[in-house]
């Protein structure tokens, strides 16, 4: 049978109302139908290019036709009319979805098929037939008629049909180039300038191997998304597919996007640690391939307004600003942004939300998305995402499409896009809340045995690695003898607490033989700060053989329980020494004991304790009226779902919570220094059944603004189901509807008004005449549960932790310095000699800045052991200034550097300080070399 005619019945009235709704198998079927009539063969047969009818009006005449009836055409159909059409001599090809499926069915009708042409050129016809469909779409979406020269078009693509089945595959090549041109012209007249197809290959542990390498062999530009850990695997488990990749990269066909060493919580992390993420990830780049990426982007949820200043201070040009898990990330109305940080920071920004490319119905859609695009984008672009070799099939005809000319766009490489393509002028700033991360929910979903408390280890561990650092810098300063050190996060990142404590003690001990002249007795206790700023510490020196005297230092002493207490100010970056010799019981000021009744009060606050529950009644502030906060635990479940048709109402309205019921309250602890009060109970159902049993401590301090709890839970009744409606938590509430909450992010104080909050840090609760702080002690989840109610969650389905420390501070002036000390405090080393010279306390670095935290200390990895040092700054607040920072000896020169060790600028010293203007929220990076 010859063809007269090659058609398809569409399901619409005229390509206006193409429809491009459908999804799965009925997407796949329609576009099937459409481009397999592009096959050479039944092109050469039928001598013109295939058409389309109306499924509710097909043709009259039959005979000679050969017709393809997609399955969302059938219900259009009269009934029996493909029988009749059959039965006057069409070949009807029907009920088939796949595209091979349909050639096949169709070329079976011919009476002198074909064999063996060649795959690669056959299937660059079928790609032909869909961009002539995807064009003439495009161009209705974007309002213009059609202006394809189908003369042109007709005569080249018979013409290639032709050449193609005699086998000469040059001139099959030139007229399907040809064919293409005429395709480009078309989309040139209403959109003269390119538009951008980006490939964005995933790649997992499964994914390393002939699949992978198969994709390198392409000379269409493609972008690699990988993680570090996932490339080492790769090298060692797929060496041929890092060769190609090597090979690719060396061809300029493939851009790495990645950075991170693996794709870990990243916005809950602590951000030095962030920043060893990064940096662990680089060297594992460059150890493999011999460049990093210098494009940002990751699969699983990890963005955050904190990395634009790390990213651009890292060496990098441009981020993917979307990512392919649960979460939410901010959006804007373009697709190319430049995306600036909480400081001044910016980089270049993809931020159009990748597209499934292993979708059929991506492809039927993608004249309306690329449309939409070209409207209104400064840069039109589109993504597309798949794994290796698990792309769609009319993906392909894409990229065969982009060999040929920029059809419906031009692939390009993310490297390529962000350096050659036009930035717009418009800054981005995405607020916080715009962020928000699936970590809890996909924790409980896998079964993890510290949903929560595996974050809040991480940052205990950080502080408690970082400062065991510091006192090492310390010790280098001042020329302690060389010892064991451990830097750099990494290396606590698995290390158990006792171990961390052990390096700690070891790094303090360190320092003090090198405060102390040789042969000195060591009668005393050092403390010493870590911190860049000043802490006032309550600290259990029992070691000593009696209570220091309450004088210079040392603002109030007692001994209580068989066990003695100071409350001491330690400098920052500096030490106090203590040692035996006052009395029992004593204070600078004050005559009252902390402890009255079920009441703990200093000079700043007072707390009452309920006897009913066991939780903080109220907290005043002595200097205005008012409770200010009050506390107790939780269990909460969600309340009975809404039926259908029920009025919406607000889960947080019907959700049912335990009653705190406490069987006893006494006091540990009563002096001049410290105030501790133990209440013990249960949590309650409606019921009147016992769901857990609690023991919490509440301490109180002399001079101090914090209220300590120590929590410990024993549960009776299991959590389960969603973690953010079923959990047992603290329950927070204060009086002032109108209040604001303040959250840190990455330790920069932001406003919030989501009602899920990720904090590891602190809140805030703010109003024009107070500030209540609750220090969450590294708990990260929050759950605002009405206008003036907060949950702190501490165990959800599958958390093993029951013991939680954590703080509530009236009027702090500087909330992430009190959150640190409350992971962090003054290291103490006993036995200790009196350091050399005529003070007990000092400072051997100080910043003057109290809204600036440094966040990690080095010695210079030079010759020059002591020669010099590297801090890292962050401001905390918002407020810009100048800051200034002294050593220990005179400062020789100083710079400004990024987080690559390279040289922003050259800072001004004088004598032993060095000055640095920082903006706010800025984390900057210094390097000083002191003098001999």
């Amino acid at each position: 049978m010859k063809f007269e005619e090659a058609c398809v019945l569409l399901p619409c009235h005229s390509l206006e109302d193409f429809p491009t709704h459908y999804e799965g198998a009925a997407a796949e079927g329609l576009l099937a139908a459409w481009s397999a009539l592009w096959h050479p063969q039944l092109l050469a047969a039928c001598g013109r290019l295939p058409t389309w009818y109306r499924a509710d009006g097909p043709p009259d005449a039959l005979s000679g036709r050969l017709i393809v009836i997609p399955s969302t055409s059938e219900p259009l159909l009269l009934a029996g009319w493909a029988s009749r059409a059959t039965s006057e001599g069409a070949h009807v090809v029907r009920k088939l979805q796949r595209r091979d499926e349909i050639v096949a069915a169709a070329l079976a009708g011919l009476d002198d098929r074909q064999e063996n042409l060649d795959p690669e050129l056959t299937a660059d016809f079928l790609a032909l037939g869909y961009g002539y469909l995807a064009v003439e779409l495009l161009t209705r979406q974007m309002r213009y008629m059609s202006n394809i020269d189908e003369v042109h078009l007709q005569n080249e693509a018979l013409a290639a049909a032709r050449a193609c089945l005699t086998g000469d595959v040059e001139a099959t090549r030139r007229h399907l180039q040809n064919s293409f041109e005429v395709l480009v012209e078309a989309r040139e007249r209403f959109y003269p300038v390119d538009a951008f197809l980006v490939d964005l290959t995933l790649v997992a542990p499964t994914t390393v191997g002939e699949s992978l390498r198969r994709q390198f062999a392409s000379d269409v530009p493609q972008n690699l998304l990988i993680a570090g850990d996932t490339l080492a695997h790769l090298a060692h488990a797929a060496p041929e597919t890092l060769a190609a990749l090597r090979m690719a990269l060396d061809h300029g066909t493939v851009t790495l996007v990645g950075g991170e060493r693996a794709e870990r919580e990243l916005p809950l992390l602590p951000i030095e640690e962030t920043l060893d993420e990064f940096h662990t990830g680089a060297k594992i780049f460059e150890d493999l391939l011999g460049q990093a990426p210098r494009v940002y982007g990751r699969r699983r949820f990890g963005l955050s307004p904190l990395l634009p200043q790390i990213l651009s201070r890292l060496g990098f040009i441009g981020a993917v600003h979307a990512t392919l898990d649960d979460g939410r990330f901010a959006t804007a109305a373009q697709s190319k942004v430049r995306w600036e940080g909480l400081d001044y920071s910016a980089i270049d920004a993809l931020v159009r939300l990748p597209l499934d490319a292993s979708r059929a119905d991506t492809f039927l859609g993608l004249p309306r998305t690329l449309g939409e695009s070209m409207d209104r984008d400064h840069v039109a672009t589109i993504v597309f995402a798949h794994w290796p070799s698990q792309a769609d099939t009319f993906y392909g005809d894409l990229r065969r499409m982009a060999a040929y000319g920029a059809v419906l766009g031009k692939f390009v490489t993310l490297n390529d896009y962000f350096v050659n393509t036009t930035s717009p002028g418009e800054l981005i700033k995405f607020k916080a809340d715009g962020y928000r991360a699936p970590y809890l929910r996909q924790a409980v979903a896998h079964h993890e045995s510290s949903p929560i408390s595996g974050l809040a280890g991480k940052h205990l561990q950080q502080a408690r690695q970082c400062a065991t650092n510091t006192l090492h810098m310390l010790a280098d300063m001042v020329g302690a003898p060389a010892g064991e050190t451990h830097e750099g996060p990494s290396a606590s990142s698995d290390a158990p607490l006792d171990e961390l404590e052990r390096r700690q003690i070891a790094a303090g001990r360190r320092l003090a033989g090198a405060l102390a002249p040789r042969g000195t007795d060591a009668t005393g206790l050092l403390l010493v700060n870590p911190q860049s700023y000043a802490q006032r510490s309550l600290v259990d020196v029992t070691a000593l053989s009696a209570l220091p005297a309450v004088e210079g230092a040392v603002v109030a002493a007692q001994e209580s329980a068989g066990r003695r207490f100071v409350v001491a100010d330690t400098p920052g970056m500096g030490f106090c020494w203590l040692a035996p010799g006052g009395s029992a019981a004593a204070t600078k000021k004050g005559t009252k004991t902390i402890v009255q009744e079920n009441t703990l009060a200093n000079e700043f606050l007072r707390v009452e304790i309920s006897p009913a529950s066991g939780g903080v009644q109220a907290i005043y502030d002595l200097g205005q009226r008012g409770n200010r906060l009050a506390s107790q635990l939780a269990f909460r479940t969600p309340g009975p779902k809404p039926k259908p048709g029920d009025i919406w109402r607000d889960p947080d309205d019907g959700a049912e919570y335990a009653e705190m019921k406490a069987d006893g309250i006494e006091t540990t602890h009563n002096g001049m220094a410290l105030g501790e009060i133990k209440s013990h109970g249960q949590l309650i159902d409606r019921q009147g059944k016992a769901l857990a049993r609690f023991v919490q401590r509440y301490q109180l301090a002399r001079g101090a603004r914090v209220l300590v709890v120590d929590t410990e839970l024993e549960l009776d009744q299991p959590v389960m189901g969603d973690p953010w409606e079923s959990y047992y938590a603290v329950r927070f509430a204060w009086p002032d509807v109108a209040a604001e909450l303040y959250r840190d992010v990455g330790g920069a104080r932001q406003l919030t008004e989501a009602k899920r909050l990720e904090a590891p840090n602190y809140l805030e609760i703010g109003t024009a005449r107070s500030r209540t702080t609750i220090l969450t002690g590294a708990l990260p989840y929050h759950r605002r549960s009405g206008p003036r109610m907060l949950d702190t969650l501490l165990a959800v389905e599958g958390e093993t932790q029951r013991h939680f420390r954590y703080g509530v501070g009236l009027d702090i002036a500087h909330p992430l310095q009190q959150a640190l000390d409350l992971l962090q405090p003054v290291v103490c080393v006993a036995p200790a000699a009196r350091p050399a010279g005529p003070h007990t306390t000092n400072w051997l670095f100080h910043v003057d800045a109290k809204n600036v935290v440094a966040t990690h200390w080095s010695k210079l990895s030079t010759a020059e052991q002591t020669g010099g040092f590297r801090v890292r700054l962050l401001e905390t607040e918002g407020l810009a200034g100048r800051v200034q920072l002294r050593a220990p000896r005179d400062v020789a020169n100083a710079r400004h550097l990024n987080f690559r060790g390279e040289t922003l600028a050259e800072l001004p010293v004088a004598g032993d300080c060095v000055t640095i203007d920082v903006a706010a929220f800025e984390w900057v990076e210094i390097e000083a070399r002191l003098r001999s």
